[in-house]
C-alpha cells in the first residue's frame, strides 16, 4: 500500500477515537469488560474500595487507581482489557453532561477567557512541549508521534480534580475555572490527536486542511449540542412523567455525542453545549419531584461510573507493559519521568502569564476582574490530574500506518500515558490538600453568605405573600398564625446567621400539614419563595450554585404538599 499523496478532509474526519477499525485486535472475550461476571466483580470491588476511601478521607480516584495496580499482582485476578469504545460511547457522554448541567452558564461566561486559555491554549502548548521532549529524548520518534502523545496526556481529568478539591473551601473563582476547563479541554485534545494520527497513518499533513477541518469539528459539535439542547427544552413539557423525564436527560447526552461523532464533529462539545443549555433552564423546566429524583439518580450514576473507570485504569498495567520487554527499564523510567515533569512544568509556566499578562495589557480587564492572587493561581497550576480519557485515547491508537507498517512507538506511548496518569494522580492529587493548607488560602465563605442573603429575601417575600392571602379573608386565622410564626422564626434565624456569617443550615420544616387549607397556604408560599429566588438569579444577585442549593429546600417542601391547586 502506497502512502497517499494528500490528506483529504474526509480521511481526517473518518478517524474517530473508539472506532473498531482503528483498535487493536481484542484478546479473549473472558478478559474484556463485557463479561457479566467480570463486570459485576469490577463494580463490587470499585464500590467497596470507594467506600473505604471515603471512610479514610482519601480521594477515591487515587485509592481506586492504586488498588487496581495492587489487584493486578494477584494470581486470581484475570487480565482485564478496558475497551476504549465503552469509555468514549458509554462512560464519557454522561460524565460530560452531568458536569455541564451543574456548571453555571453565567460563571462560565464570566471566566471564559481564563477557561479557554487553559482548555485550548494550554492543551496546545502541552502537546507541543511534550512533542519537543519526545523528539529530543527518544531516539527516532517523529514530531507527529510526539504530538500524538502530547494530545493524549494534555487534558486534565474532571472527575479526579473535582473529587479532590470539593469541600476544601477553595475560592469560587478557582473552582469555576477548573470546572469550566474540564468541560472543553477534551475537545481540543482529541482534535489535535485526530490530526496527528492522520498525519502518521497517511504520511502527509496540511495546515490549511487542518484549520478547515478544525472549524468543522468545533462548529458542527456546538451546533448539534445547541439544537438538541433547545429542542429538549421545548419538547420537555410533553413528557410529564418523572421516570421518563430523568431517562430522557441520559438519552440526550448519548444522542448529542453520537450524532456529532456521526458527522465527524466534536461529540464532547455537543454534549457540553446540550448540558449547559438544559442546566440553565432546569430551574423553570423541571418539577420539584423531577429535580429531586433526577439529582439523586445522576449523582449516583456518575459516582458509579467514575469509581469503575478509575479502578479499570489501574487494572490495565499488565497489558501496558507486556510488549515493552525490549526497552531497558532505566530508559523507560527516565523518559516517563521527563515527560511527567514536562507536563507538570508547562502548566505551572502557563498559568501565571495567562492570569497576569492580560491584566497588564488591558485596563478593562483590570476593572472587570479582581486580582486572582498568586496562591490561587498556583493551585490552578497544580491541579492538572490526568484520567480515563487519556488512557482511552492511547488504547485506540491504530496498529498500522497507511503503508502497512506497525504504528510507531505505540506501546511506548501507552506506557508513558499510564505513567503520567499515575504520576499526576498520586503526586499532585495527594499533595493538593497539604499544599492548600501550606499556602494558607482562606476558606471562601462567599457562597454561604450569598445563600443566607437569598434565604432572607425569599422568606420576606413569602411573608409578604402570606399577608396578601390574609387580606382576602379566605384563610382561617389559626392557619395564618401557625404559618406566619414559622416564617418569622425562620427569618430571624437567617438574619442572625447572616450577621454572624456562620453559614449554618436551615431549621427543620414543619412535620405535619394539618388541613387542606394549610397545605394550600404552604403551596402558595413555596411558589412565592421560588419566584423570589428566580428573580434574584435573573438580577444576577446570586449564582447558579446558590440557586440550586436554595431551590432544593423549596423542592423538598413542595414535594410533601398534596394539594397543588
Amino acid at each position: 500500500m502506497e502512502v497517499r499523496e494528500s490528506l483529504r478532509l474526509e480521511e481526517i474526519r473518518a478517524y474517530r477515537p473508539g472506532d473498531r477499525r482503528n483498535m487493536p485486535p481484542s484478546p479473549a472475550r473472558l478478559h474484556e469488560v463485557n463479561s457479566i461476571e467480570i463486570m459485576f466483580a469490577v463494580v463490587l470491588a470499585a464500590l467497596l474500595i470507594a467506600l473505604l476511601a471515603k471512610r479514610l478521607d482519601l480521594p477515591y480516584p487515587i485509592a481506586l487507581l492504586v488498588s487496581g495496580l495492587a489487584l493486578t499482582a494477584s494470581p486470581v485476578v484475570p487480565q482485564i482489557r478496558l475497551d476504549p469504545e465503552i469509555v468514549f460511547y458509554v462512560f464519557l457522554p454522561p460524565i460530560l453532561f452531568e458536569a455541564a448541567y451543574f456548571t453555571s452558564w453565567d460563571d462560565f461566561c464570566r471566566w471564559k477567557r481564563a477557561i479557554l486559555m487553559l482548555a485550548f491554549g494550554l492543551v496546545t502548548a502541552t502537546s507541543g512541549f511534550v512533542a519537543l521532549i519526545c523528539h529530543t529524548l527518544i531516539p527516532g520518534m517523529s514530531w507527529a508521534a510526539g504530538f500524538v502523545l502530547g494530545a493524549i496526556i494534555s487534558p486534565p481529568d474532571a472527575a479526579a480534580a473535582t473529587s479532590i478539591t470539593r469541600g476544601l473551601g477553595l475560592p469560587r473563582r478557582v473552582v469555576q475555572i477548573l470546572e469550566g476547563e474540564s468541560l472543553v479541554n477534551d475537545a481540543a485534545a482529541l482534535t489535535i490527536y485526530r490530526f496527528a494520527i492522520a498525519a502518521i497513518v497517511t504520511g502527509h499533513f496540511s495546515w490549511g486542511e487542518t484549520l478547515l477541518n478544525f472549524v468543522w469539528i468545533a462548529a458542527s459539535g456546538i451546533a448539534i449540542g445547541v439544537v438538541l439542547g433547545f429542542g429538549f427544552v421545548r419538547l420537555y413539557p410533553l413528557l410529564k412523567d418523572p421516570e421518563i423525564e430523568i431517562l430522557s436527560t441520559f438519552m440526550l447526552s448519548f444522542t448529542s455525542y453520537l450524532l456529532a461523532e456521526a458527522v465527524h464533529g466534536s461529540g464532547v462539545l455537543a454534549v457540553v453545549c446540550a448540558g449547559l443549555i438544559v442546566g440553565h433552564h432546569s430551574h423553570r423546566l423541571f418539577s420539584a419531584t423531577a429535580r429531586i429524583r433526577g439529582t439523586a439518580v445522576w449523582q449516583t450514576a456518575i459516582f458509579l461510573v467514575n469509581a469503575v473507570i478509575f479502578l479499570l485504569i489501574g487494572l490495565q498495567l499488565p497489558a501496558v507493559v507486556r510488549d515493552l520487554s525490549g526497552y531497558p527499564k532505566h530508559l523507560l523510567a527516565g523518559w516517563s519521568a521527563a515527560i511527567l515533569g514536562g507536563v507538570v512544568l508547562i502548566r505551572l509556566l502557563w498559568v501565571f502569564p495567562a492570569a497576569y499578562l492580560p491584566r497588564w495589557m488591558s485596563a478593562r480587564i483590570r476593572e472587570r476582574e479582581p486580582d486572582p492572587g498568586l496562591r490561587p493561581v498556583l493551585i490552578v497550576g497544580w491541579t492538572g490530574l490526568r484520567g480515563v480519557v487519556s488512557l482511552a485515547a492511547a488504547l485506540t491508537l491504530p496498529m498500522e500506518t497507511g503503508t502497512g507498517l506497525p504504528f510507531p512507538y505505540r506501546n511506548l506511548i501507552l506506557l508513558i500515558t499510564f505513567a503520567v496518569i499515575l504520576g499526576t494522580l498520586v503526586l499532585q492529587g495527594l499533595s493538593l490538600r497539604p499544599l492548600i493548607r501550606l499556602l494558607r488560602i482562606p476558606r471562601d465563605h462567599s457562597g454561604e453568605t450569598e445563600q443566607l442573603e437569598a434565604r432572607v429575601f425569599t422568606t420576606e417575600q413569602a411573608l409578604a405573600r402570606l399577608a396578601e392571602l390574609e387580606a382576602r379573608g379566605t384563610i382561617p386565622e389559626p392557619v395564618v398564625e401557625r404559618v406566619r410564626g414559622y416564617f418569622q422564626d425562620k427569618l430571624a434565624d437567617h438574619r442572625a446567621q447572616l450577621e454572624q456569617e456562620t453559614g449554618s443550615g436551615l431549621r427543620e420544616r414543619p412535620e405535619l400539614f394539618k388541613t387542606i387549607a394549610e397545605q394550600r397556604v404552604w403551596w402558595e408560599l413555596a411558589r412565592a419563595e421560588r419566584e423570589a429566588l428566580l428573580a434574584l438569579r435573573q438580577q444576577r444577585r446570586i449564582g447558579d450554585e446558590a440557586l440550586r442549593e436554595l431551590q432544593r429546600d423549596i423542592d423538598l417542601l413542595e414535594a410533601r404538599i398534596v394539594p397543588r391547586t
